[in-house]
């Protein structure tokens, strides 16, 4: 398989079992907001979203957006890659860096 195949592969096997149904009822019961809306993100966004952080992560090792962030761990001198996909209910990310020595 080409690095392309796999990748699609390894997507479509996510995309498959990946519980978006949790997802959404943790936006619902936790009344969060998505996208400036007032409502939940509907199943078809959110795997919109997974789907292009996924996208991303093949380009840049790590994505993030919102709650979903992605990784791609690969070895181009064995020719194999893996995927993964999270959802992160909580996190906190400083927004500016401080010096050190």
């Amino acid at each position: 398989m080409t690095r392309q195949e796999v990748i699609q592969k390894q997507t479509d096997e996510i995309m498959d079992e990946f519980d978006f149904g949790l997802v959404r009822k943790m936006f619902e019961e936790n009344e969060w907001i998505y996208n400036f809306k007032l409502s939940a993100p509907s199943l078809g966004e959110l795997r919109q979203v997974a789907r292009s952080v996924i996208r991303g992560a093949t380009e840049d090792e790590y994505c993030s957006s919102g709650r979903f962030s992605a990784m791609c761990v690969e070895d181009p001198d064995e020719k194999w890659l893996r995927l993964g996909l999270m959802f992160n209910p909580t996190s906190w990310v400083i927004d500016e860096a401080e010096g050190y020595e």
